[in-house]
C-alpha cells in the first residue's frame, strides 16, 4: 500500500501563540507519523522557526520526506537535511519547478509566497508575480500534483478577507498555467480548517491547515484510489483521487537512473 500524508503550516515554534502552544507541533507531527505509517511526508511550507536538525532527523528515521518552504522557517534546516531511508541521499527540499516521481504520480513544487515588494524576509526568499508564474509555466504538462505555499482566492465566504492585488493573481495564474489534475496548498489561516474545491478547468484544490489550532492534513491512499482529510485522529472528508492520476511507471524508473 502506497500513502502519502500531506501536512502545511505546522507552525512549530516555542511559543504560545493566541493561546495555542505551538511547542507541541513536532511532536504532535511524529504521533501522526506513527498512527498513519505513510511511506511518504510532503510538507507545503511553514514548518515553523523551531524545526531542527536533531528533531528532523527523529522525523526522517521514520518516513520519507519531501517539502517546500513557505514563509515562516529555519531555511538553514530544510536546506541541510536529506532521506536516510532512500537508497541513496536525497533532499527533503524540493527547488522551484523541481518534478519528482513517486507511486507513478509526478509531484512538482513551487517554493515560497509571492510578494510585491519586499524579496527577503528572515532569510527567507519571496518572489515577484513574474517569477513565480514562470515556474508554474515550466511545470505545465509535466505535474499531475502541484505542490504550493501560497494560495490563490476561491469563491468561498472563507476567503473573502483576501484582497485581489497582482500577487493573489499571479499565485491563481500559475495554477491556469500548470493545470494539474491536484493542487495541495497551504498559508491561508481562515475559520475552517481545510477546504476543498474543484476549478473550473477540472483540477481539485486541497488547502490544510496543519497548526496545532486546527491539526489538519491530507492522506493519499494511492492503491485505494482515494484522498482524506484528517482533523488529528478523526478522518472528515474522504473522495476518489482525480482521475488517470500518475504518470507511467516507465516515467518513474528514468528518474532513479
Amino acid at each position: 500500500m502506497l500513502k502519502v500524508l500531506v501536512i502545511s503550516d505546522l507552525h512549530y515554534d516555542k511559543r504560545v501563540f493566541r493561546d495555542i502552544d505551538e511547542s507541541r507541533a513536532w511532536q504532535w507531527l511524529l504521533d501522526i507519523v506513527d498512527y498513519h505509517g505513510p511511506d511518504l511526508l510532503m510538507g507545503l511550507g511553514d514548518w515553523g522557526e523551531a524545526v531542527n536538525v536533531r528533531e528532523f532527523y527523529e522525523l526522517l528515521r521514520r518516513v520519507r520526506v519531501w517539502g517546500i518552504y513557505g514563509n515562516h522557517e529555519n531555511l538553514g534546516v530544510l536546506e541541510s537535511v536529506y532521506n536516510v531511508l532512500t537508497k541513496r541521499p536525497e533532499p527533503v527540499l524540493m527547488g522551484d519547478g523541481e518534478v519528482r516521481v513517486f507511486g507513478g504520480v509526478r509531484f512538482g513544487a513551487i517554493n515560497g509566497i509571492v510578494a510585491l515588494r519586499r524579496r527577503m524576509k528572515n532569510g527567507v526568499p519571496r518572489k515577484t508575480p513574474d517569477e513565480y508564474v514562470r515556474i508554474a509555466r515550466r511545470l505545465r504538462g509535466r505535474v499531475d500534483v502541484l505542490l504550493m505555499h501560497d494560495s490563490p482566492k476561491l469563491p468561498l465566504p472563507e476567503y473573502e478577507f483576501m484582497t485581489i492585488d497582482d500577487r493573489v493573481r499571479a499565485v491563481a495564474r500559475a495554477v491556469e498555467e500548470a493545470r494539474p489534475k491536484l493542487v495541495f496548498c497551504g498559508h491561508i489561516h481562515t475559520w475552517k480548517p481545510y477546504t476543498i474545491y474543484r476549478f473550473s478547468y477540472g483540477g481539485l484544490y486541497v488547502r490544510v491547515d496543519s497548526s496545532q489550532r486546527w491539526k489538519a492534513y491530507t492522506v493519499m491512499d494511492m492503491d485505494d484510489n482515494t484522498l482524506a482529510v484528517w482533523v488529528d485522529k478523526r478522518i472528515m472528508v474522504e473522495l476518489p483521487l482525480p482521475h488517470k492520476l500518475g504518470a507511467s511507471m516507465e516515467q518513474e524508473r528514468e528518474q532513479h537512473h
